[in-house]
């Protein structure tokens, strides 16, 4: 029984220690996670202010804090999807990506950020919401040409990530995401739509005005 006794505490202490690491590792997570989130979302303030160096410094950090994450959790591929990890990928992946649209160049890809496929195609879906609030921007500064630029972003994303429906057991929430984009889409739609049509009756509108006081001058 004594034996019993010296073998289970060595057992168990060894558990103790195993876990204690996995305690750590978890505040460790939380505590970068958070960090993530906040340049993320840092940074897609910066690029709708037009502030690109301070966004470019801020998703660095934002890389920066990823990889060292990644680094500890080496082996330990659960804390990929789950746990607060797999929110600041999302958060990560939708601020690089928007940052890369705004300036006109194609999106990251999971490979080139060494994310997996659930928190990267999620991340892609908040960018239509981004893009949304530059057509609003475009809109309310008469910005007509691009707010469609927008739009056509809008719709490019919404055409793409409406094939990926068909995957729902590996993205549980992929139907109710792509169902956000297209009313997102459809509505932006519309507002650019009444938008056009209001510039379209103000050009016409000056024309006139035009004409008359040039018909005017003549008499």
């Amino acid at each position: 029984m004594k034996e019993l006794k010296v073998e289970l505490r060595k057992l168990l202490s060894k558990l103790s220690e195993d876990l204690e690491r996995k305690e750590k590792l978890k505040d460790y997570l939380v505590s970068t996670s958070r960090r993530i989130i906040k340049a993320a979302g840092d940074a897609v303030i910066s690029i709708h202010s037009e502030r690109l160096e301070e966004a470019d410094e801020l998703i660095r950090k934002a890389s920066s804090l990823l990889n060292e994450a990644l680094k500890q959790i080496e082996g330990q591929i659960e804390y990929l999807y789950e746990g607060p990890l797999p929110q600041a990928l999302k958060e990560y992946v939708e601020a690089l990506t928007f940052y890369r649209v705004y300036q006109g160049q194609s999106p990251p890809s999971p490979a080139e950020l060494n994310v997996p496929l659930k928190p990267y195609i999620y991340g892609l879906t908040e960018v239509v919401g981004e893009a949304r609030r530059r057509v609003i921007d475009s809109l309310r500064k008469d910005k007509i040409e691009e707010a469609e630029r927008w739009l056509e972003i809008m719709e490019a994303f919404y055409g793409a990530l409406r094939e990926l429906e068909l995957y729902r057991s590996a993205l549980p929430d992929i139907k109710h995401k792509v169902d956000q984009v297209r009313r997102l889409t459809e509505v932006t739609r519309g507002d650019v739509a009444l938008a056009t049509q209001r510039n379209r009756l103000r050009q016409d509108l000056r024309r006139l005005e035009e004409r008359l006081r040039g018909t005017s001058n003549h008499g």
